[in-house]
């Protein structure tokens, strides 16, 4: 009987641990992709994912803008671009996120279990 209780118990703490690293490596990753790379001349000002290890993106630097390609093996210049020609879609704190972040989901879980009495 003791031994089934420290086999759940054990279990339990091993699978705490797996959901704390899925947590703790999704914000690592996030941080990764992020486009808030720092720099003093140069940063990214927009960039999109075309395909697997395929984006472009606008890097400026200065008060200059080009539009470079980006893959697995390569960074190619595609052009260079004006600043009246950057013409931003939507407001992109309004846009809406293709994949919610982890720690948003585990809040509003959390929340709705608070809601019913868990």
């Amino acid at each position: 009987m003791a031994k089934g209780i420290f086999t759940a118990i054990g279990t339990l703490i091993i699978v705490a641990l797996i959901l704390y690293l899925a947590y703790v490596s999704t914000k690592f990753i996030g941080r990764g992709v992020s486009l808030k790379a720092r720099s003093g001349c140069m940063r990214i000002r927009d960039q999109i994912v075309m395909g697997r290890d395929r984006s472009a993106a606008i890097v400026q630097i200065g008060t200059r803008f080009f539009l470079i390609g980006i893959t697995a093996s390569q960074i190619s210049l595609l052009s260079e671009v004006d600043e009246e020609d950057l013409i931003p879609f939507e407001d992109p704190d309004t846009e809406e996120k293709p994949y919610p972040d982890f720690k948003e989901l585990m809040d509003k879980i959390g929340r709705g279990k608070k809601k019913n009495g868990h």
